[in-house]
């Protein structure tokens, strides 16, 4: 497959699952098109056109003219030059690797981070907060990533891809978007007595598994594993980057009793203190290998010899397609 197809067959499988549901982002980027139409000068030439095809800013291609043929990917989940230079190694030592596919996002992915927060509005309402909180509450947090980001150095990795000839591109909240449906399915659409369980659930998925094996399991950071769970929600898997403490006390008050995340910070772990919110850590690689597998099972299907390097952090498995979602 070309690249370009395979970063296309990931923006349609995550519109798919996607929390907006696929119509409602069909109509923003109809309203994004019809904006640029108008654009003039110096807005239109600066203008990012990949955004009116593709709602995942932080998911595109970074090296490469998307006209590479692609069958070897090597996948990780934090891939920066030192990555790329263990790519150039296996290379001398005679792999093939077509293309390397990173997870979390570097160069111009990366400068649009903020820009894939906005789904976490909806994932915030299907909880029961109003909208109007949800929008008003995330805002700032966008704007303090975006500032947090622009003074980065961001395109090392990209260069160094460019430089040692490797095409790239970011799978982040296209990814995301599969494990949090997966999740959603099923984990919080089940019942459990308690905490407990649902670890003991979540060590039954294989990537959460291998990574228990490996001393990174699913953890509970506030709760006893004796304690009812209440409502379960998984609403920080999928949005970019976590989202506002704000958000914690706003599903306190929709009923939220636990919540399933990829990582806490502790200013959100002091407000699920202060609420009485139950919160289960699930392991961030593990959750994040999901995604891409679930991504990759889907690939497979249009490339049927797409083969796989496992790097940074990431390990392969492979589902049925019955299992997938």
């Amino acid at each position: 497959m070309k690249l370009r197809k395979l970063i296309e067959l990931a923006v349609d499988n995550a519109m798919d699952v996607d929390p907006r549901g696929r119509k409602s982002i069909e109509k923003q980027l109809k309203k994004l098109k019809d904006k640029f139409d108008k654009m003039e000068g110096k807005d239109k030439e600066y203008f990012d056109t990949e955004r009116l095809w593709n709602p995942y800013p932080d998911s595109r291609i970074i090296a490469g003219t998307g006209d590479e043929d692609i069958e070897t990917v090597m996948v990780g989940i934090d891939i920066e030059t030192p990555e790329i230079l263990l790519a150039d190694r296996l290379r001398e030592r005679g792999k093939k690797i077509d293309c390397i596919l990173i997870h979390h996002p570097e160069g111009r992915a990366l400068a649009d981070l903020d820009k894939a927060m906005g789904l976490q509005v909806e994932v915030m309402t299907a909880v029961g907060v109003p909208v109007n909180h949800a929008e008003g509450q995330l805002r700032p947090r966008m704007d303090r990533i975006w500032r947090a980001i622009h003074a980065d150095n961001l395109f090392r990795t990209e260069r160094a891809a460019e430089l040692l000839g490797f095409p790239a591109v970011c799978c982040h909240t296209v990814a995301d978007n599969l494990v949090w449906n997966f999740v959603e399915k099923n984990i919080c659409k089940k019942e459990f007595d308690s905490l407990d369980d649902i670890v003991n659930a979540l060590r039954e998925i294989p990537e959460y598994a291998h990574y228990a094996k490996k001393g990174n399991p699913p953890i509970i950071v506030n709760g006893s594993g004796s304690n009812r769970p209440g409502k379960v929600v998984a609403t920080e898997f999928t949005g970019g980057t976590n989202g506002p403490e704000e958000f914690l006390a706003e599903q306190s008050r929709a009923g939220v009793g636990t919540i399933l995340s990829m990582h806490v910070t502790e200013k959100t772990l002091d407000e699920a203190k202060k609420h009485n919110v139950n919160m289960i850590q699930c392991s961030h690689m593990a959750s994040d290998a999901i995604g891409i597998n679930l991504l990759l099972d889907e690939l497979s299907k249009a490339e049927k010899n797409l083969s796989v390097i496992e790097a940074a952090g990431f390990i392969r498995i492979k589902r049925s397609s019955k299992r997938s979602r």
